[in-house]
């Protein structure tokens, strides 16, 4: 669904008069485009969506260990990292790389430890040994999308618990909605959400599975 859409299905369960853009003078229609917003936010965080896969490339400098994941923004979730050769790094604790870091040791990198953020709020990732020539890596892993802002930005996780849960703030805002309270509307949301979740889950089902290492 699109921007325009999410807050016109919100405004139309709230007995209120759709908008033809969410640029408008509407009070009530600005506080929905804000609970879409947030109601966003919410259901990316619950769950690692297929939806948001992406991946960055990372190219060394000999004696520059710590590199950004440009455009991934704060909410950037690393899944896995692979050598040009198909062989991941391993995740290691941050303490741990710094200090192998002050032994000065160099060579290729083969463990990766998340390192806070850039001065552009995105996730830096601290590499270890500290590269000593150029390597290249891809980074695996999820980022949320930008905040909807036009019309016509498409939503690209399931729609529907976002739809509900902007609802739910719209409604414990107003006091009910139809009869229904801000709690049961959160309720339906929150069932929404676990149906999309478990929809998802099931179509990379052999990432979810846990294994010893």
């Amino acid at each position: 669904m699109t921007y325009l859409q999410l807050v016109n299905g919100v405004l139309s369960r709230l007995r209120e008069d759709e908008v033809a853009s969410v640029s408008n003078s509407d009070v009530v229609a600005n506080l929905v485009a804000d609970f879409v917003n947030d109601a966003k936010r919410l259901v990316e965080d619950a769950h690692t969506w297929n939806a948001l896969r992406t991946e960055w490339s990372i190219t060394t400098a000999s004696g520059t260990h710590t590199y950004s994941l440009t455009g991934a923004g704060r909410y950037a979730n690393v899944e896995y990292i692979l050598d040009a050769d198909g062989q991941p790094l391993s995740q290691q604790r941050l303490q741990k790389l710094r200090k192998d870091r002050a032994g000065s040791a160099q060579g290729k990198p083969m463990y990766y430890a998340v390192a806070g953020q850039d001065a552009s709020a995105d996730v830096q990732l601290t590499l270890g040994p500290t590269p000593d020539a150029v390597y290249s890596f891809d980074v695996y892993g999820f980022k949320h999308q930008a905040e909807l802002a036009a019309d016509g930005d498409v939503l690209l996780i399931p729609s529907k618990p976002v739809l509900y849960y902007a609802l739910a703030m719209a409604a414990r805002e107003r006091g009910e909605v139809g009869g229904q309270t801000a709690a049961e509307i959160f309720q339906l949301a929150g069932a929404y959400l676990g149906d999309a979740i478990a929809h998802d889950a099931s179509m990379s089902d052999l990432d979810n599975i846990w294994e010893a290492v």
